[in-house]
């Protein structure tokens, strides 16, 4: 008797660098502004030692900023931490909305769920970009504890979801999420542009 294939209609996506873009610019220019010669923050913010405790919920995201505003103000003193941190805080980023409407208008498309590394401030940025209500689920990593590349990151969500390996694709901007994906048997892509991603999806879900 033939097995009939399964159908993938679950979209698992990130959202750094697929939905949510970020300049580093306008925190560079401040830096500058402010009289460093580089921008310190970003390799102190994501280095694994601050980032990790922020993204597997160890820390809320505000003690993040805390202990980055520490660190820095040991080179570069309290005053210009301070701003920094500030202005890191108050950054908005560029959300691609035509991307999400275009992958929702797939005609073989189910559900769209978020898989992300997120602090605890992503139901805050969700809302205040108006994407609270647009993923069917969202898998944040700061609120199972475990962060993506984690094999057991997937396992979690694949159970949360109730769906199989075999009824979902995963799309990521970070080649090591898209590796450890694809070791599980799950259909990957790593995003470089949405047209390539959305013919992924077509295939794949079709």
């Amino acid at each position: 008797m033939r097995r009939e294939a399964s159908v993938r209609n679950t979209v698992l996506i990130d959202f750094d660098g697929v939905i949510r873009h970020w300049s580093s610019t306008e925190l560079d220019n401040y830096a500058a502004s402010l009289g460093l010669e580089s921008n310190p923050l970003f390799p102190c913010a994501f280095s694994e030692r601050h980032l990790l405790p922020a993204i597997t919920g160890r820390i809320s995201h505000e003690e993040w900023c805390d202990n980055v505003c520490f660190d820095l103000s040991k080179d570069y003193g309290q005053n210009v931490a301070e701003e920094l941190v500030k202005k890191w805080y108050s950054l908005e980023a560029e959300i691609d909305y035509d991307f999400l409407t275009k992958i929702r208008s797939q005609p073989s498309f189910g559900q769209l769920v978020l898989v992300t590394n997120a602090t605890s401030r992503l139901n805050n940025d969700l809302h205040s970009v108006g994407l609270e209500g647009e993923f069917d689920k969202v898998i944040n990593s700061s609120e199972i504890g475990i962060a993506k590349p984690a094999l057991n990151y997937f396992h979690i969500a694949l159970k949360k979801l109730g769906v199989s390996k075999d009824n979902c694709v995963f799309i990521d901007d970070t080649p090591k999420n898209v590796e450890a994906a694809r070791s599980l048997g799950i259909e990957s892509l790593l995003h470089s542009n949405i047209q390539e991603t959305l013919q992924f999806i077509e295939e794949k879900c079709a």
